[in-house]
């Protein structure tokens, strides 16, 4: 028995109607904050817990080598010495003396400049480090876009397919009764939409889960709510050539920190090395006797290297400069590894989407849409409607997971070359 015209119109129809219903429940989720990936990026540098802490730890080193630059406070110092003697002819004589004096340790020129650039080298590497931290977290920022986007896109891939499934199923309730297909293609139908029912419904716990990931990286203190993408990636993410890419590696913020560690840390060398020249210390003041003596009082004192040469302490200063030269050495090496591995993927992602991802997307929908039409006329059996459907799944699935996996890929270029919240190339 063949479905007449009017009924097979009024599938198709609903197949459409299925579509932009399923489309726009997919665009206007309730209770979901809409951003873009600027947005998203300028919220994270305002809101970030982690970023903040990472300032309060810049914060902290910087205030402590502020500190280790300052030069020593004088003391002031103010003796009175009462002494008696007994006689035995005169009695009893007393005798006083009061000394005020200021004392001040005099440090040699040279220590005090290392100590001063120390000090500076010590600052510029803690605001790189915060540097790289903010750039490694807005990473972290760029990567939860992404896959916001590729869950919610993904779910409405799965809807659509779930949505035909739901729509022939229950066209195949009226055709059961009227003998068009038998009890076991209805049990099939039947099943198969309970399992695409289950796929969607994970799709969307995925799709709230990344929303959640994101609001938590931009909005922590906005509770519960979820933050999703206003707008979608491109297709292709932009070129980044090879030559520039390792251009920018030199502007890499834990390698400035590194470079500005191994400063501070030959500093130090030249500070320990004033170990074997102690500073003085200077006494100026005036004293006062009791029987009308007064005048100026000098004093100098200088401790003596006879037990403390220390030796120890310029052996840890050397080790400390040999240690920070190597670990700038070993971060550029790998780096430089990091920096070719990222280009790679970045390459081969952008690569596999020019060749495969607009062709997935044409030929999954031409497919779907044309099988539809020829079950709805009776040319196409129920195995091959799902196949279809499986296959424009499969087929578009697929092609967001490469979109996603080049811009992830191009996100993780960003973060290699030291790009930071709101820095593009």
């Amino acid at each position: 028995m063949r479905t007449s015209a009017p009924r097979t119109l009024v599938l198709l129809l609903g197949f459409a109607g299925g579509f932009l219903a399923l489309t726009n429940a997919a665009i206007g989720q309730e209770g979901v904050r809409r951003v873009t990936l600027r947005q998203a990026l300028e919220e994270f540098v305002e809101n970030s817990p982690a970023l903040r802490v990472a300032r309060s730890e810049a914060a902290q080193v910087a205030g402590a080598a502020r500190q280790s630059q300052v030069y020593s406070n004088p003391s002031f110092e103010l003796d009175h010495d009462n002494l008696e003697h007994d006689d035995p002819v005169h009695g009893t004589e007393r005798f006083w003396e009061q000394t005020l004096k200021f004392v001040q340790e005099v440090e040699w020129p040279g220590r005090t400049s290392a100590r001063r650039r120390a000090a500076s080298h010590t600052i510029d590497a803690s605001a790189a480090g915060l540097r790289d931290d903010a750039v490694q977290l807005a990473s972290e920022v760029r990567e939860a876009y992404a896959l916001a986007w590729f869950a919610e896109e993904a779910e409405r891939a799965v809807g659509q397919s779930a949505e035909v499934i739901r729509r022939v199923t229950d066209d195949a309730e009226v055709r059961l009764e009227a003998g068009d297909i038998s009890a076991y293609e209805a049990r099939r139908l039947r099943l198969e939409r309970l399992q695409a029912e289950q796929e969607l419904a994970d799709a969307g716990l995925r799709a709230r889960a990344a929303r959640r990931r994101l609001a938590s990286l931009i909005s922590p203190g906005a509770g519960t709510q979820e933050v999703g993408p206003s707008e979608g990636l491109r297709e292709i993410p932009p070129p980044i050539g090879r030559e520039v890419a390792l251009r920018d590696l030199d502007l890499r913020p834990d390698l400035e920190a590194a470079a500005r560690e191994l400063d501070a840390a030959q500093a130090g060398v030249e500070i320990a090395s004033f170990v074997r020249k102690p500073s003085p210390t200077v006494g100026l003041g005036y004293r006062h006797h009791r029987d009308g003596f007064a005048g100026a009082a000098v004093g100098v004192s200088v401790p003596l290297p006879l037990f403390d040469k220390g030796r120890g302490t310029q052996a840890e200063a050397a080790a400390q400069s040999s240690a920070a030269a190597h670990r700038l050495d070993l971060r550029r090496r790998l780096a430089e590894y990091e920096l070719l591995d990222a280009l790679d993927r970045y390459a081969a992602g952008r690569t596999r989407v020019e060749v495969a991802v607009e062709s997935l997307i044409a030929d999954g929908e031409s497919l779907l849409s044309s099988a539809t039409a020829a079950y709805a006329e009776q040319e196409m059996t129920l195995v091959e409607l799902l196949d279809a459907a499986g296959a424009f799944q499969g087929a578009r699935l697929t092609a967001l997971s490469l979109q996603s996996e080049a811009w992830i890929a191009y996100f993780d270029l960003l973060r290699v070359t030291g790009r930071g919240p709101l820095e593009e190339p």
